[in-house]
């Protein structure tokens, strides 16, 4: 394992109705320090925090308080299986106001905000929902603006993968069992998802959740279902709208393929956007020294 400074950790009550949900989180570094904390939202919906840990670094080297946590449905947090292809459920209304909820228990007033993946998304949906005070500044990290053009870009990148024949075969198809499924889609990973081999227990333990022998997919499969809130999402025409200072980050090998991101540049007012030539869809395991002082220089100047 991955050996990380010192941290805090707990659960916090999320009500939604009558029901009460728990949402884990880990902090490191001090809340109280004076300094602005960075939100860190991981990716899916059904991966975990675990992967991103390596922006700890933020905290143990340039001194910003970074907060993580995984959202429930996922990790540590209250899994909901019983809610499998419930549309009306898992929804970004769900998944915002949990986030707010964790701001309000942890007592965060201001903050940065860094989405990676799916967590870009959402926050994405944060800003042109909510248009919130307290972000100051907002990472999209290895993000998107519209979903088809996922699916796009994975199935672009799998056809000129340098892996076997049946193994993308067995990533596109129905009957393979979950365990042939994630086999094949680590040879995929190791070119597209993260290159550092062999793979960080940290980052296996985050894509556990959506590639696992005990894989929890539910809000995963629902919001990208036919009537899910993932499925025709497409904000592209809505990126002017984003007021808050962004920095938009993805990898020279990334699923984030640079037309993928070309919008947010092109569209929101000031984006600066950086590349990594050497990385993925995880340019803080692959270019981690670097990653974390774009990150730190950025929210320093801003």
């Amino acid at each position: 394992m991955t050996a990380f400074p010192d941290f805090s950790d707990g659960r916090i009550p999320y009500i939604v109705g009558d029901s009460t949900y728990e949402t884990y989180y880990k902090i490191f570094g001090d809340l109280s320090s004076g300094k602005r904390p960075l939100v860190v939202v991981h990716g899916g919906p059904s991966f975990s925090h675990d992967y991103l840990l390596p922006i700890s670094d933020i905290a143990s080297i340039h001194g910003y308080p970074v907060v993580f946590y995984d959202q429930v449905g996922a990790g540590l947090s209250t899994h909901v299986r019983e809610r499998k292809g419930d549309t009306a459920f898992w929804t970004f209304d769900f998944f915002i106001d949990e986030f707010f909820n964790l701001l309000a228990h942890l007592k965060i007033g201001e903050y940065d905000y860094l989405g990676h993946s799916w967590g870009g998304i959402l926050g994405q949906e944060i800003v042109l929902r909510r248009h919130p005070k307290g972000m100051k500044n907002f990472i999209l990290a290895n993000s998107l603006p519209k979903k088809e053009w996922w699916d796009m870009s994975f199935m672009q990148l799998l056809e000129k993968a340098d892996i076997p024949e049946q193994a993308k075969q067995t990533i596109v198809g129905q009957d393979a069992t979950p365990e042939e499924r994630w086999e094949a889609v680590q040879l995929f990973y190791a070119q597209y998802g993260c290159m550092v081999q062999p793979f960080p227990e940290d980052f296996l333990r985050g894509m556990a959740g959506n590639f696992g022998e005990d894989a929890d997919t539910t809000a995963n499969d629902a919001m990208n279902a036919q009537g899910g809130e993932l499925n025709g999402w497409d904000v592209r025409d809505k990126l002017g709208e984003i007021d808050v200072p962004t920095l938009v980050i993805n990898g020279a090998r990334d699923f984030a393929q640079d037309w993928v991101v070309a919008p947010f540049v092109e569209k929101i007012s000031g984006a600066k956007w950086v590349k990594f030539e050497y990385s993925s869809h995880t340019p803080f395991w692959e270019e981690r020294d670097k990653f974390m002082q774009v990150v730190a220089k950025y929210l320093g100047n801003h």
